[in-house]
């Protein structure tokens, strides 16, 4: 591919030269190369006609966005060549052209950018790649309303259409949604319905929400179609929610009306300030998703608006995706798609009235400067062999890249500079406001070889610099700089795929990639012209105030590094901030940025730690940056009242959750006052004003001041509020959070162009882990409170690795440094913040030497030699000593001087407390010779010489433990020896061979530190230090292997000037003076180090009690913990514990000399951290990380004020996840000469226990276990869990169970009762868990630990001992109740059920109610009074319909009073998911403390045997709710299954047809025996014919819970004794016995039963039957006796929580869809014991649905009367041909009566029959309408709805369609009296219909409403009277107001099957013409059909009419004819007559 300019002509170009005229030349540069025409001598108009090409090559095209420079230069022979004129052409048309030349006629502006009168004519044209055909190029188009989705009421907010833009602009077209189409619709689908009910479904999936308006609102959503409303989870805190929940809505509708439905969102505020509020709401018809493609909206935005508002606004954006669908039509694809950068405006809908304007981001960039050099010299080179391109200085070509709302915009291209200018604005399109809420800047480098690295990323939030609301204002930004964060700056060929995340901005970035020069203007109203346009000067002038620096300064002074991993190299920290400080940088003046290298040392125990001996490094960066002290102090003053409150919040939670005996409310409420006074106090510091003189104040400063302002005054009237009214501590902590997010949310500052603060352990050049600092935390200020949080202060950072993940568990190490950000001018007040503290400047170099491999000379010449002789520490400088020369204000204090790393001085067994000595004998001999000792008989493991065995002394300090041993544990023989030819070239073998001819062995001998000396290894020789490499760790003695060396030069420099703060002091060395050279000077900083004037020594004790829920460490499920505390620069670990999730250490680690620098008063206010790290100890590998915690130590600086700490719970995280807790204290205390400090702790063998002034307080506490059994055991190691036994363990006392028998006989322990005394805290605070541990006991005594769990609260089981008292009475006779009904002798049914008739239903009580079933009770429950029928009336009780499952109501407590279900899990899980689940635990726990030798009674006494219990579970299946759809149509074919252990029951033969609310009515009686069958599984199938069933949905019910509760879940209470009916009483036990279990399961007094009356005494209580049934009260007849009845009542009025009689609605769950419901099942369980001795049950309840009875309707239309005549007939007669159609509605069944033509007067005769069969339901007063949904339905679908009769009159017409009368309606339950002629009939005997509140009339029914006040209509039902007649109106509607068209004589009558077979009826008048005889009517003679009757047709309509119109006629007819005749004939016969002729 090419690229072609050919460079045409110019004219008017401006004339440079004073004598002449210019010589001009075009000079064109394109993607870095340049070409240039040929020079025309003196001429303004000069013409060229010069074509110049670029080959592209066939690499990656151009970009639309490149731009090609032009610039027309005047030659000169001398001097510069001056620009005459400039231009820009942008590629895109270029590249749109695809081939086809174009010609430009450029306006051209001068070097200033100003216009001119100069243009230049160009044609130019681009070819593509060969064989790639014609490129097309995205072409945007326009964002102004084409192919939008249209809503409901939308109209276009543009006031006329909007003019097509050209293809240059930079903004993306709506698409298919957004603005209204103005086009018509063609055609819609919904036009192809049907015109009959069809069912529906409706689908949403709420996705997410956005930038809902408010501040820390609890967004809500709810969906609302037809009366059905559906809600979403409530999200907590967060104007943008995460919702992902889908909704079903089924509906039977006609199409026309059900896709006019309006669907309704509504987002809420559920806020426990207030009560629900609307946020916003959107509202559109069903038709419109209908219309659209695959009948959804996927994935699309709403406009939220507010409908209370008379103009809407937009109040947020709301993500769903909708789908309605009808029969055959597929569900699409509906997934929840996350994602930032949607192009939202083509998914976009809005709803009337809400403005959504045009509008334009302009982001003007000015430049950009600091970017990273993006290519090596390798890619130059490789871009240079393949002729790519030219060598370059610069390594990048950049352009910035702007990204919103999925469009993106870019600038030209700048290549190869790393500081570009590009002075352009670019313009991004978008309606406003739009929910896109990041505005993306990237910088990427442009490459031709391959895809355009990113620079870096920098992201700006839309809602930081824009506010909505009344006091909002509009986007704006700057100009201000944004910095750009990502990978390391050094350049990487293979970069990883953290690097490109960090680049993208999709990680944080770990190093400063550059900065951009930005202004953001938000234009509303219209869109951009063009994406890009060229910056005007004005504006650029404008920016160059907002460019001013000043000078500041960062100073770090380090205390300690620390938890440093084995690293084999030198370690130093480097300070950054931007590229200043940055020691890779060479661009910028260095500064001493960085620490000396030093080897770290081992501290003892597991870490190493950098040795800065008493003088700690310190580091100074001098640097530029703009002034935005006044942006940073306002974002500090908001932090800090965050950081405060956030604190406070933490101690008030500590407080409440603190329960000691001593604690006071009054004590919590102090604190909680406190709190918000601080918090008031916080939010009234006034915010700075920026500084006219010092600071450049842009817009969005004054906006964000006013904006937090207004917040924080906001805040303090809240505050205030909840000080005076806050009650409720939770609530109060709630609100406290939400303030505690504003404060937040509020120091968000957006122009934070001060880069952050890096802080890099760096080895040499290569960076390792880092530590981010923004700058405002660092920030100076004469202000506490606007310094930030961390200036001055030392504090502990802690490093991570680049390469790991957010929220990583790995660190790198710890750094304890103080670091102060500031001017120049205030870095005097750091040194008066640290006034202990002197600083030392020393220059440094370092000399090099090599050593020739055999020679062994060092010299300093040769080809190791890769260094100068004397250079910086890197070796990159060139360094001589005799090159230094004092900087300014600086001189030498000393001569040079060797000052060797302190890391050397450190012997190898440095922070060792036990040390193995080692040396190696070596042995030689030739081939098959003897084995002699080796010239080097004793050596190290390199081979080098060492000290002979026996010459080896022990230490000082330290004492031999064992004596010399073979190391035999190492491949080798049985004598220790390996074997190797050569040790250099081989490695060693343990077995001999011939040709073996070297062999060694090791020697070991243990040593132990007895006494710490202070005593260091003597320095290396003459200061030389050595190593293999340059690159690798430097040792102080010398080994044969090491070939280089090198030691360190220092010499001392003093300021010259008084003062703290010198000037930087830089050395310039003229290293090659005498030579040629680009940079004669070498620029370098001196070392610079802090000495402290206070050096003090401390002892730490970290008083380490227990720790609680860590995580498994094992594949057991345990862990082996122990815990590594860190402390400076040690660290010391506790004592293992084994196999225990919740260890208990009681140990105190005592760290003892450890030297802090500064005033103690430092100390105590900024403590270094102690660091706790536990992990799993692994007897093989390295142990697992499990938590790790940050904690202060306590600061006692004398001895007598010394207070022992409380101990203290600290959280144990594992990266980002919380992994357990930490129970400790820790204290620090100095060591002042003369003072002791306080007394060591006692010691429990060698290991310190925490002291007891610490340890919680201690009593005999008992704990009391009733191990019952284990369910749901899973195999481990492929075998079944038979035999298991559990151990649990509390406090280090443990007991274990017995071992179960079998598990597959008997689950439950046959001794469950256990108990053990141990010392537990008297607080509940401090309460340790219990730990179980489930062993199986297998063949030959494994036993393997298969499962385990923890009880982290135990102190919810705390009990008093005389409460335990108590309980242990409760708990036999709650357990012992479950059996009682084994005392139950076998008498045969209690209660058998009776058949009555209705008298003597009536004459005796206690007998059956024929009228009244079950499902009467059901229905009133539920409030629908038209299917209950009389009911209520009646007197009958209801019954309880719960929202959820039983176990879920609140009272029962999930059946969990007597016996708790604890999950058992196994293995240690992962990162991601927690531990499987291996098992569960029946049982329950007690604690109480022992009081002294008091014997007490053990509370979990009295159980009953543990022996399995046969049982019978009755399950009544009422209905299904909104079950998910399963077939293809919407629907599904349910069905339900039952199991319990192995018995499963189905009723697949019973399915329930097409519908997603069945009702199954089904009973399944199932027997299992307890507890090896626990789990009942009740599952609904979708029935299919051909494939295998799906299923719908399941749940689960624990049966051994509800058997073992002493709610009494087995069998629901009822609130009346019936013992007969559908209510007659189903338990085994009446109501008088249930009531003496229930008094002694909860000890109460009695029953007493008085004997004078009927009176019941409970405890405290008596009852008398008046109290429940006063008189008057209607009783129904089936009721029992009056005792049962009151016993009855005192169960249902006691105290006792019983299980009343219920139907429970229990959510369907699927493991493929997990938490997601699929619906709902209403039914209930009752549960019986079965057993030989035990009674036969009770007959189940009676639920079969209802059955509809087989009827026929017959109806006579004998006559109609007054039917309007709508016709005309010939002779101007009104006429009709009238006809009668009836059919009940819903059926298809329509039939017509014969035609009565020509009805003159209005009066037709018919004596026509019909006949309609139907399915009656008497007790719902419905009919059953089954019908097949369409041809190739397998099954008929049913349908309840009220039976009525529609009949209408019809005119009949031969051609036309016919012609509607009049129409009558009658509801067959509910029919109006008949009148007895028709001039009695009168509009009041036409009503509303009773419709059913499901349903809707026919489209072609009509019902109005004709009842007038005052009038009364009597109403029969036709079922009951079985026969009516008379005469009904029909009724017509003229002008909108009713009217009689006509009356019809009916004779209506409903018959059963049997009765209408004995009086059989013919269909019309056809036989059997019987029951009654119909006779032909008798219509008059004029009644005919004119087509089949035509002679009467002329007798009765011509003759009678026109008949002298007939005779007249005729005779003028016959008249006619004679003359004609006459004339015809007479010429002849006159010619005749005169010839004549005969």
């Amino acid at each position: 591919m090419s690229l072609t300019i050919q460079v045409i002509k110019a004219s008017n170009l401006p004339n440079l030269e004073k004598i002449g005229k210019s010589d001009p030349y075009v000079h064109i540069s394109f993607q870095g190369e340049k070409r240039k025409t040929e020079v025309r001598s003196s001429t303004l108009d000069p013409e060229w006609d010069e074509t110049l090409t670029w080959d592209l090559g066939s690499g990656k095209p151009p970009q639309p966005d490149e731009c090609i420079d032009i610039i027309v230069k005047d030659y000169e022979r001398l001097g510069w060549n001056r620009v005459l004129a400039k231009g820009t052409i942008v590629l895109r048309n270029v590249l749109h052209s695809a081939g086809q030349p174009l010609d430009y006629e450029l306006s051209l502006v001068d070097a200033k950018d100003l216009p001119t009168a100069s243009t230049l004519s160009l044609t130019i044209s681009y070819k593509p790649v060969a064989g790639a055909g014609q490129q097309k190029q995205q072409v945007t188009g326009t964002a102004g309303g084409q192919q939008a989705a249209r809503v409901a009421g939308a109209t276009s907010d543009f006031g006329g259409t909007q003019p097509d833009l050209i293809p240059d602009v930079g903004v993306e077209g709506v698409g298919g949604g957004g603005r209204p189409s103005m086009m018509m619709q063609k055609g819609r689908p919904r036009d192809l319905l049907p015109t009959t009910k069809t069912k529906f479904q409706v689908r949403v999936r709420l996705v997410e929400g956005r930038q809902l308006l408010g501040a820390n609102i609890n967004p809500v959503c709810r969906v609302s179609l037809r009366g059905t409303t559906k809600q979403s989870r409530v999200h907590r805190s967060t104007t943008s929610p995460w919702f992902d929940e889908i909704f079903f809505f089924q509906e039977e509708e006609v199409p026309t009306t059900l896709l006019e439905e309006p669907l309704l969102f509504k987002v809420c505020n559920s806020s426990r300030l207030r009560t629900s509020t609307i946020i916003g709401a959107f509202k559109f018809e069903l038709g419109m998703i209908y219309d659209q493609p695959n009948h959804a909206f996927v994935n699309r935005w709403l406009v939220l608006a507010n409908p209370d508002e008379p103009t809407p606004t937009v109040q947020g954006y709301l993500k769903v995706s909708v789908a309605v669908l009808g029969p055959g039509d597929a569900a699409p694809e509906m997934e929840a798609r996350r994602c930032d950068q949607d192009d939202v405006e083509t998914n976009l809908l809005w709803p009337a009235g809400v403005h959504l304007q045009p509008a334009n981001f302009r982001l003007s960039v000015y430049s950009a400067s600091d970017l990273p050099r993006m290519d090596a010299g390798t890619m130059q080179t490789l871009k240079q062999l393949l002729g790519i391109g030219v060598p370059s200085k610069e390594l990048v070509d950049p352009y910035v890249l702007t990204a919103y709302a999925g469009k993106e915009v870019q600038t030209k291209i700048l290549y190869t500079t790393e500081n570009p200018q590009f002075k352009q604005d670019l313009h991004l399109g978008f309606l406003f406001p739009s929910m896109c809420n990041t505005i993306r800047i990237t910088v990427k480098d442009w490459d031709r070889v391959g895809d355009d690295d990113t620079v870096g990323t920098a992201v700006i939030p839309v809602s930081a610099i824009s506010t909505a609301g009344d006091d909002g204002f509009l986007p704006t930004f700057g100009p201000a700089y944004v910095n750009l964060y990502g990978w390391r700056r050094d350049w990487e060929l293979l970069e990883g795929e953290r690097a490109g995340q960090m680049n993208e901005g999709d990680l944080e970035g770990c190093s400063y990639r550059g900065r951009v020069l930005l202004a953001l203007h938000t234009n509303i109203g219209t869109y951009p012209a063009s994406p890009v346009s060229n910056m005007d000067v004005i504006a650029i002038a404008k920016a160059k105030k907002f460019c001013s620096t000043r000078k500041f300064i960062v100073q770090a002074a380090f205390s300690h590094a620390s938890m440093l991993s084995s690293i084999d190299v030198p370690l130093e920290f480097e300070v950054s901030v931007g590229n200043f400080g940055n020691k890779l940088e060479n661009s910028l003046l260095p500064s001493p940025s960085t620490t000396h290298p030093t080897n770290a040392v081992f501290d003892g125990c597991k870490y190493y730690f950098l040795p800065w001996m008493e003088t700690t490094p310190y580091i100074v960066v001098h640097c530029h940056w703009e002034d935005i002290s006044h942006r940073l102090e306002a974002v500090n003053i908001i932090n800090n009242a965050a950081d405060t409150l956030e604190k406070n919040l933490l101690d008030l939670r500590t407080a409440l959750r603190s329960s000691r005996p001593q604690e006071e409310p009054k004590d919590v409420a102090k604190i909680f006052v406190a709190l918000v006074k601080k918090l008031i106090e916080d939010c009234r510091v006034e915010l700075p004003e920026a500084d006219p003189i010092l600071h450049a104040e842009t817009s969005l400063d004054r906006q964000l001041r006013k904006r937090r302002k207004r917040e924080l005054d906001r805040l303090v009237e809240d505050a205030e509020a909840l000080k005076n009214s806050a009650t409720d501590p939770e609530k109060a902590l709630s609100d406290l959070q939400e303030f505690l997010s504003i404060l937040r949310d509020l120091a968000i500052e957006p122009q934070s162009s001060i880069p952050d603060v890096l802080l890099w352990l760096m080895s040499g050049t290569q960076r390792i882990a880092y530590v981010r600092v923004p700058a405002h935390k660092v920030l100076h200020s004469d202000d506490a409170r606007k310094a930030g949080a961390l200036s001055g202060r030392f504090h502990t950072f802690t490093l991570r690795y680049p390469e790991d993940p957010p929220g990583s568990q790995r660190m790198a190490g710890v750094v304890r440094a103080s670091l102060w950000l500031g001017r120049e001018e205030d870095a005097q007040t750091w040194w008066t913040i640290h006034r202990d503290l002197e600083p030392a400047v020393f220059a440094e170099t370092y000399e090099n030497q090599v050593c020739i491999p055999g020679a062994g000379k060092w010299t300093t010449k040769g080809p190791l030699m890769s260094r100068p002789i004397f250079s910086d520490a890197d070796g990159i400088l060139d360094l001589p000593k005799e090159s230094f020369k004092a900087p300014q204000g600086w001189q030498f204090e000393s001569e040079w001087f060797i000052d060797p790393d302190p890391s050397l001085y450190y012997a190898a067994d440095e922070g060792h407390s036990q040390f193995v000595e080692d040396v190696y004998e070596q042995e030689v001999r030739v081939p098959g010779g003897t084995w002699i000792p080796s010239p080097t008989h004793w050596a190290d493991v390199r081979g080098d010489p060492a000290t002979a065995r026996d010459i080896i002394q022990c230490p000082l300090g330290w004492r031999w433990a064992d004596i010399w041993t073979l190391d035999v544990r190492r491949a080798v023989d049985g004598e220790g020896w390996e074997y190797t030819v050569d040790a250099s070239l081989s490695g060693y073998s343990p077995q001999e061979k011939v040709y073996h001819i070297s062999r060694r062995r090791r020697w070991t001998r243990t040593r132990n530190l007895v006494e710490k000396v202070e005593q260091k290894e003597s320095g290396p020789v003459e200061g030389w230090e050595y190593a293999t490499h340059f690159k690798f760790q430097f040792h102080a003695m010398e080994r044969k292997v090491d070939l280089v060396r090198r030691r360190r030069w220092r010499r001392k420099l003093k300021a010259v000037t008084e003062g703290r703060h010198p000037p930087l002091p830089i050395f310039a060395l003229n290293v090659d003076a005498d030579k040629e050279s680009d940079v004669p000077l070498q620029l370098t900083c001196p070392r610079m180090y802090l000495g402290s004037s206070q050096q003090h020594r401390y002892q730490l004790r970290a008083h380490l009690y227990q720790a609680r829920d860590l995580p498994a460490g094992d594949k057991t499920g345990f862990s082996d913990p122990y815990a590594c505390v860190s402390f400076c620069s040690s660290s010391q670990k506790t004592e293992l514990q084994r196999a225990t999730l919740c260890p208990t250490w009681d140990q105190t680690l005592l760290f003892d000399d450890v030297i802090i620098a500064g005033p103690p008063a430092t100390t105590r206010d900024q403590p270094p951290e102690v660091i706790i790290e536990v992990y799993d100890h692994d007897a093989y590998g390295e142990p697992d990380f499990l938590g790790r915690a940050f904690c202060k130590p306590v600061v006692f600086e004398s001895s007598n004020d010394y207070t022992p700490p409380k101990l203290q719970w600290f959280t144990l995280a594992r990266g980002s996840k919380v992994q357990g807790e930490l129970l400790a204290s820790f204290e620090l205390m100095l060591k002042v000469e003369g003072e002791e400090v306080p007394m060591l702790p006692p010691k429990r063998g060698e290991l310190l226990m925490v002291p007891f002034g610490v340890r919680p307080v201690l009593q005999t506490t008992r704990i009391e276990i009733l191990c019952w059994g284990v369910r749901n055991m899973k195999t481990f190691d492929l075998k079944s869990v038979t035999r298991p036994s559990i151990e649990f363990e509390c406090g280090g006392q443990r007991v274990t169970s017995a071992v179960m028998k079998d598990t597959r006989i008997n689950p439950n322990f046959d001794s469950p009762h256990l108990y053990f005394d141990v010392e537990l805290p008297r607080e509940e605070l401090y309460m340790p868990p219990l730990t179980l541990r489930v062993m199986d006991h297998r063949a030959f005594g494994s036993r393997p630990v298969v499962a385990t769990a923890v009880v982290p609260r135990l102190h919810h089981y705390v009990t008093t001992p005389r409460a335990a008292t108590r309980e242990s009475v409760t708990m036999k006779k709650s357990l012992m109740a479950s059996t009682k009904d084994s005392q139950i002798k076998d008498t045969g049914s209690p209660h058998p059920r009776l058949t009555l008739n209705h008298a003597q239903t009536a004459r005796e009580p206690g007998t059956m109610d024929t009228d009244i079933d079950w499902w009467c009770k059901f229905y009133a429950s539920l409030g629908d009074s038209s299917r209950c029928g009389a009911y209520l009336r009646k007197g009958y009780e209801r019954l309880s319909i719960l929202p959820g499952a039983l176990e879920e109501v609140k009272a029962y407590r999930n059946f969990t009073d007597l016996l708790d279900t604890i999950p058992l899990t196994r293995g240690k899980g992962s990162a991601d998911s927690d531990p499987e689940v291996a098992g569960e635990l029946k049982g329950t726990f007690r604690v109480y403390p022992m009081q002294g030798e008091e014997a007490v009674g053990h509370v979990l006494s009295g159980f009953p045997p543990s022996s399995p219990q046969e049982v019978t579970a009755r399950v009544y299946v009422i209905q299904g709710k909104d079950l998910t759809p399963k077939d293809a149509g919407g629907l599904a074919d349910p069905y339900v299954i039952v199991s319990l252990g192995k018995e499963t029951q189905s009723s697949k033969d019973e399915y329930r047809p097409n519908t997603l609310n069945p009702i199954f009515g089904h009973v399944f009686e199932v027997k299992a025996t307890l507890p090896l069958q626990k789990d009942l599984k009740i599952s609904v199938w979708d029935y299919d014919l051909l494939s295998t069933d799906d299923l719908i949905g399941e749940t689960k019910v624990d049966l051994e819970n509800r058997f073992l509760t002493r709610f009494r879940a087995t069998c629901g209470l009822p609130k009346a004794y019936h013992v007969s009916g559908p209510n007659a009483w189903r338990d085994r036990e009446p109501p008088s016995e249930i009531l003496h279990t229930v008094a002694r399961l909860h000890n109460l007094e009695g029953p007493r039963w008085s004997q004078d009356h009927l009176q019941l005494t409970l405890g405290d209580s008596t009852y008398t039957l008046d109290q429940f049934e006063p008189e008057g009260t209607v009783l129904p007849p089936s009721l029992g006796s009056p005792s049962e009845r009151l016993a009855l009542h005192a169960l249902h009025a006691s105290a006792a929580p019983l299980v009343e009689e219920h139907v429970e609605s229990r959510t369907l769950y699927h493991s493929g869809m997990p938490g997601l419901p699929q619906g709902k099942l209403l039914m209930w369980v009752d549960l019986f014991p079965t057993g030989p001795d035990l009674p036969p049950l009770p007959p189940p309840v009676e639920i079969t649905p209802r059955r509809p009875q087989n009827m026929v309707l017959r109806v006579v239309i004998y006559n109609a009367y007054g039917v309007p005549l709508q016709e005309t007939n010939l002779a101007g007669e009104q006429m009709s041909d009238v006809y009668v159609k009836a059919w009940l509605q819903g059926t298809k069944n329509v039939q017509k009566t014969d035609i009565h033509y020509r009805c003159m007067d209005g009066d037709a005769n018919f004596n026509w029959r019909m006949l309609f069969p139907l399915e009656y339901l008497e007790a719902e007063q419905s009919m059953v309408i089954k019908r097949r949904e369409h041809t190739f339905s397998l099954d008929k679908t049913e349908e309840r709805r009220p039976p009525q009769l529609t009949l209408q009159l019809w005119d009949n017409d031969l051609l036309l369609s016919d012609d509607y009368l009049s129409e009558l309606t009658l509801d067959l339950c509910t029919l109006p009296r008949p009148a007895r002629s028709p001039e009695d009939v009168t509009l009041s005997m036409v009503s509303r219909l009773p419709l059913d509140k499901n349903e809707n009339q026919d489209a072609t029914s009509v019902t109005v409403d004709l009842l007038e006040k005052g009038e009364e209509v009597t109403f029969v039902s036709l079922f009951e009277k079985k026969r009516v007649c008379g005469f009904f109106p029909c009724v017509s509607t003229v002008d909108g107001a009713p009217q009689i068209g006509g009356t019809l004589e009916l004779e209506l009558e409903v018959l059963t099957e049997e009765e209408a077979a004995k009086r059989p009826a013919g269909h019309g008048r056809d036989d059997p013409n019987m029951n009654p005889k119909l006779e032909e009517p008798k219509r008059p003679a004029t009644s005919f059909f004119w087509l089949t009757s035509p002679w009467k047709s002329f007798k009765f309509v011509m003759w009678k009419n026109y008949k002298w119109y007939i005779i007249t006629f005729i005779i003028l007819f016959f008249l006619f004819l004679f003359l004609f005749l006459l004339l015809y004939s007479l010429p002849g016969a006159t010619i005749d007559y005169l010839i004549g002729v005969d």
